[in-house]
């Protein structure tokens, strides 16, 4: 278990299983939340990159819940840990589930079946909804808040603000014209796909191109694909960590929803005065608009 950064409440985890009748499709999730909940809080939906799992990115669900958030990360058939169970090449499986648009869509009303699921929760605030995600989460992220697909819109009104981990680039700018809540990017110097040739320039290609404001993106100096995840290894192989991003990433992040889901003028000011520069100092680049 990963201690929680930076904790000020006791939280607990559930893991139920969701049925969504439906579409025939059972969802497994993970539930982070304050132990103690008076009044209704913000919520948080996260979603795991290919191959992932609802245990995925941990570190964050528990930082977000010790502030104040219920945070429900969920997992994703037909682009879970179960593509690598497979006895042919596990990177060719992986590559044709990421490329596959049923598991696009599927992904996207997962995320919408969840945000259903926890208004019936009343320690969940239904006016203050984000949505998260990590690589291919980090997709599903922006098609809940209007990333088209196929010209397709996913969009749920209901998501106020998202944050997106190692985004991808979508095929042309106009899959981005329905983009219009606050969105936070965070990507790093050496993020390039595991399994497809894209760039760390390609991670920038979505706050380059989508015309809303309130739009944050933060390049960290060093940082690879997996800084954002809590996977130990990739390819059997240890992956090496920078031991300061975690923390940067949980304290960003979480005055990031402070800001657009709960209002706070001093989580406003601290993103767009001097105290993300302050906390960073030469280790990453900002942009804003």
């Amino acid at each position: 278990m990963i201690a929680p950064l930076f904790a000020t409440v006791a939280i607990t985890t559930t893991t139920p299983t969701w049925h969504d009748a439906a579409r025939g499709r059972d969802l497994p999730v993970k539930i982070y939340a304050p132990t103690v909940v008076t009044n209704p809080v913000p919520l948080l939906v996260f979603s795991h990159g290919l191959g992932g799992t609802r245990e995925g990115c941990a570190y964050l669900g528990q930082h977000w819940a010790a502030h104040g958030y219920i945070s429900v990360h969920v997992q994703h058939p037909g682009s879970d840990a179960a593509i690598f169970s497979f006895r042919e090449d596990a990177l060719a499986t992986a590559r044709r589930a990421a490329m596959n648009p049923d598991n696009w869509r599927a992904r996207a009303l997962d995320v919408s079946f969840v945000i259903s699921q926890m208004l019936k929760d009343p320690r969940v605030d239904g006016n203050a909804i984000g949505v998260a995600g990590h690589s291919f989460g980090a997709h599903t992220a922006q098609m809940i808040i209007g990333r088209r697909v196929a010209d397709e819109t996913y969009r749920d009104a209901r998501v106020k603000a998202a944050v997106a981990l190692s985004p991808n680039r979508p095929a042309s700018a106009r899959a981005l014209r329905d983009m219009a809540v606050p969105c936070l990017y965070l990507t790093g110097t050496e993020d390039n796909s595991p399994l497809f040739p894209t760039t760390p320039e390609d991670r920038r290609y979505v706050f380059d191109h989508v015309t809303a404001t309130n739009q944050w993106f933060i390049n960290l100096k060093g940082a690879h694909h997996f800084t954002f995840s809590d996977n130990p290894l990739w390819g059997g192989k240890r992956l090496q960590r920078d031991p300061r991003h975690h923390p940067w990433i949980c304290e960003i992040t979480t005055k990031f929803w402070d800001a657009f889901l709960k209002g706070d003028a001093q989580a406003t000011a601290w993103l767009t005065g001097s105290g993300l520069p302050e906390l960073l100092g030469e280790n990453a680049f900002i942009e804003r608009k």
